[in-house]
C-alpha cells in the first residue's frame, strides 16, 4: 500500500514527535508498505526515505502551520498515495496520529504552571488560536476514518472535545528501544556519572529528565525535597529558559546541594544506570516516553494520574502514582516510600518495560492501516 505520513518537521536526528514518525516509517516499509513523508521543514538527511517538501517559502511559524494543514493531505492525494497518517493537525487525513491530545485541554491545563494570567496571555496568541481552529478541522474531516491516541488518558480527552464517536478511536501506546536502555550490568556508570556531578557514591540519587520543567512539575519536586525524610539527593537532566528560578528555588530552600542541575545530555542511558529511582510528577503528560525509557533502565518510576503513561505501570508502582502532583507532603511521603521500595522493584520495571517494544507497536499500527483500508 502507498502511505503519505505528514509531519510539520522532518528531522533525522529528531527526539519525540520526529522520531516517532521515523520509526513508524521502519516498521510499516518493513510490513511491506510504500511510503512518502511529506513535511514542510526537512532537517538532516532523509537517508532511505522519499520526503517531499510541502508550502513555500516561509510565511512565519503561525501562517506556515495553516497552510500546511490545508494543503499537505490534497498533495499527497494528488500524488497518488492510497491512505494518508499524519503526525501533524492536518485537515483531510485518513488517520491522525494525536501525541499531545487537543491543543485547547493543553491551554485549559497550562494555567497549573503559567498562572492565570500566563495562561489567558498564551491562548490569546495568534500562534495558539489558529491551533484551535486547525485542530477543530481536522478532527471534524469527512475524510477522517481513525484517531490514534498515544494513551487512554488522550483517547477520552479527543473523545469528549471533538464528540468522535469511540469506535474510532484506538489507543496504541509508543514503545522503547530495549537495546539502548538497559539495568545496570556494573558499577561503572554510576562511579563515573556521580563523580562528574559532584554526588556522593552512597547518596541515593533520584533522576528526573525533561524539557520545560514547569509542566513536567519540577517546582513542586523541588518544594517537596526539604521534606524528605531520606535525604536523597535530585539529579535534574534538561533544558529550560527559567533554569535559574528554579536553582534559586533549591538555594532557597536549603536544598541547593542536593540539587544537581546537569543540563542537556544527548544519552541518557549512562545517566539511568547511575541513579536508584526516577520522578516525573508531570501536570500534562499525553504519554511520557521517557517514564517508560527509565523502567528499561531498571528504575522503579514516580509520575501522576495526568501522565498517560501511568496506564501500564505495574501494581506495585501505582502507590507512587499521585494523584495530586500540586500536594507538596505527599509527594515527599512517595518519594521516601519509593527510595526505600527501589532496591527490590528493579527487576519488575524492566519486566514492565520489555512489553512494550517499537515492534509491538508498529504491528499495531500496521494492523489499524489495514483496516482502515479494507
Amino acid at each position: 500500500m502507498r502511505i503519505a505520513l505528514l509531519t510539520r518537521r522532518f528531522d533525522s536526528a529528531g527526539g519525540g514527535t520526529e522520531r516517532d514518525l521515523i520509526i513508524t516509517a521502519r516498521c510499516l516499509r518493513d510490513a511491506g508498505h510504500e511510503l512518502t513523508i511529506y513535511a514542510e521543514e526537512i532537517r538532516g538527511e532523509p537517508e532511505a526515505w522519499a520526503v517531499r517538501r510541502v508550502g513555500g517559502a516561509s510565511a512565519g511559524r503561525t501562517l506556515s502551520m495553516l497552510r500546511f494543514a490545508f494543503v499537505a493531505a490534497p498533495a499527497a492525494r494528488r500524488d497518488g498515495t492510497d491512505l494518508v497518517l499524519s503526525f501533524a493537525r492536518a485537515a483531510g487525513a485518513d488517520i491522525l496520529r494525536s501525541g499531545g491530545g487537543a491543543h485547547s485541554s493543553y491551554l485549559r491545563a497550562a494555567r497549573k504552571w503559567r498562572g492565570t494570567p500566563g495562561a489567558v496571555t498564551m491562548r490569546l496568541r495568534p500562534y495558539h488560536r489558529v491551533q484551535l481552529i486547525v485542530e477543530r478541522r481536522a478532527f471534524g474531516s469527512h475524510e477522517l476514518k481513525n484517531v490514534i491516541a498515544v494513551s487512554n488518558l488522550v483517547r477520552d480527552d479527543l473523545m469528549r472535545e471533538f464528540k468522535l464517536a469511540p469506535s474510532i478511536l484506538t489507543t496504541i501506546y509508543n514503545g522503547v528501544d530495549l537495546a539502548r536502555f538497559t539495568p545496570a550490568s556494573t558499577s561503572e556508570d554510576r562511579a563515573r556519572v556521580r563523580a562528574q556531578f559532584k554526588i556522593p557514591h552512597a547518596a541515593r540519587v533520584v533522576l528526573f529528565v525533561g524539557n520545560g520543567f514547569g509542566r513536567k512539575g519540577l517546582g513542586v519536586l523541588i518544594e517537596a525535597w526539604p521534606h524528605l525524610k531520606t535525604k536523597a539527593h535530585l539529579l535534574v537532566v534538561g533544558a529550560d529558559r527559567e533554569r535559574q528560578r528554579y536553582q534559586s528555588q533549591a538555594a532557597a530552600l536549603g536544598v541547593g546541594e542536593r540539587v544537581v542541575f546537569a543540563g542537556p545530555v544527548p544519552h541518557t542511558g549512562p545517566i539511568f544506570r547511575a541513579v536508584d529511582a526516577f520522578a516525573l510528577p508531570s501536570l500534562f503528560e499525553p504519554f511520557g516516553n521517557v517514564v517508560l525509557e527509565a523502567m528499561a533502565s531498571g528504575l522503579p518510576v514516580m509520575t501522576s494520574d495526568f501522565s498517560g503513561v501511568s496506564e501500564i505501570l505495574p501494581p506495585s508502582m501505582r502507590e507512587f502514582c499521585l494523584p495530586d502532583p500540586m500536594n507538596v507532603h505527599e509527594m515527599a511521603a512517595r518519594l521516601d516510600a519509593l527510595i526505600e521500595a527501589a532496591p527490590k522493584l528493579h527487576a519488575e520495571a524492566r519486566v514492565t518495560a520489555q512489553q512494550f517494544t517499537w515492534d509491538r507497536y508498529g504491528k499495531e499500527v500496521d494492523a489499524l492501516i489495514r483496516r482502515t483500508a479494507r
